[in-house]
């Protein structure tokens, strides 16, 4: 079972190059990234 990073998008800044970066280095480690703004995913 993959362990999961979520990056939790709250309406400001740039999503995009932040969660580039943070699967940049989940890459290889096992690690799925999940980009949401709805937490029932986050708690799931």
């Amino acid at each position: 079972m993959a362990k999961t990073v979520a990056v939790v998008d709250y309406g400001s800044g740039n999503l995009r190059s932040v969660s580039q970066a943070v699967m940049h280095v989940a890459r290889g480690s096992g690690f799925e990234v999940l980009v949401t703004s709805r937490p029932d995913e986050v708690y799931a």
